[in-house]
């Protein structure tokens, strides 16, 4: 292993990144079509990250499940390949200074909404599921993956399941639940995070679940209800519009907004902080200039 985050995290807050998808199609690129046919491009935004000041970096391994892969492109044989090169790419672009993750996420076999291989009450789905995770997994872990993020779940036996899969390795696990009130099935943030510590989540957090006034709530609820790092990753827009692949201009919030949210969360305890769609390298820098982490001051 590598970098240590766990570590890292009792010596201060960590910086994490924003929004790699939107930020790569404000660029003009798609994912996870830029890994193989544009590296370049993907390396750079990563880079960008890390010179605004983000300490660990999440490799664009989202939505590359074998299942996923197929469905897109017919890509399910490139899966190892397609995140052996995400993993290499983002730990290129610091020199391998920062910490790498690996993302996983819901079983989706479409867009983020579903259909969904995972059925609570389908054995047989549960068990498609977790072979769909292994395989992911296991390819994260071997391209060197320093974490493991199981992330913007809606469910939480959805999330509880794949944390399973997760800790059969020896790589830390941030598990970040994508539901600020209530998940599909119930489950409050506070009762996420008090499961989910208990099931040996080493971080527990929310993510991309409205910008950070909308999120605060919640994670103040994990916070008070378990004694593991919390992580914080907001949305980087206002919640309007129902198709965040088209982000409009006025939807973003301020750099000084998400600097000032950093501030909230270090005074909290909240130690694990970043963001997600809509937040780029600029809001990543205001944070870091904040946090008084900025890695090349301009």
């Amino acid at each position: 292993m590598g970098k240590n985050i766990l570590k890292m995290l009792e010596e201060g807050v960590v910086l994490c990144d924003g929004g790699m998808i939107i930020e790569a199609r404000w660029r003009g690129y798609n994912t996870p079509e830029m890994i193989l046919e544009d590296p370049d491009a993907l390396r750079q935004i990563h880079q960008d990250f890390y010179r605004a000041g983000s300490q660990v970096l999440q490799a664009q391994t989202w939505w590359t499940s074998r299942t996923q892969l197929d469905r897109k492109h017919n890509w399910g044989d490139q899966l190892e390949e397609i995140t052996h090169t995400a993993i290499r790419l983002a730990k290129e672009a610091s020199d391998g200074e920062a910490l790498v993750a690996g993302c996983v996420n819901q079983t989706a076999a479409g867009s983020w909404a579903g259909p969904f291989i995972y059925s609570p009450d389908n054995a047989g789905a549960r068990a498609r599921a977790c072979a769909e995770w292994d395989e992911h997994i296991a390819a994260m872990v071997d391209a060197g993956a320093e974490l493991l993020v199981p992330e913007t779940f809606a469910r939480l036996d959805e999330a509880r399941l794949c944390l399973s899969r997760c800790k059969k390795t020896d790589v830390p696990t941030m598990v970040l639940m994508g539901a600020s009130t209530k998940t599909q099935d119930g489950a409050t943030p506070a009762e996420c995070a008090k499961v989910l510590a208990d099931d040996g989540a080493d971080i527990v957090g929310l993510v991309c679940s409205g910008d950070s006034m909308n999120m605060w709530p919640g994670v103040l609820a994990m916070r008070e209800a378990v004694d593991i790092p919390i992580a914080y990753q907001p949305q980087g827009y206002r919640n309007a519009g129902p198709n965040q692949s088209v982000i409009r201009e006025s939807m973003i919030v301020s750099g000084s907004e998400m600097a000032g949210y950093a501030l909230r969360a270090k005074a909290e305890g909240i130690n694990f902080i970043g963001a997600c769609c809509g937040a780029g390298p600029s809001h990543i820098r205001a944070m870091a200039q904040a946090l008084g982490c900025e890695r090349y001051p301009v």
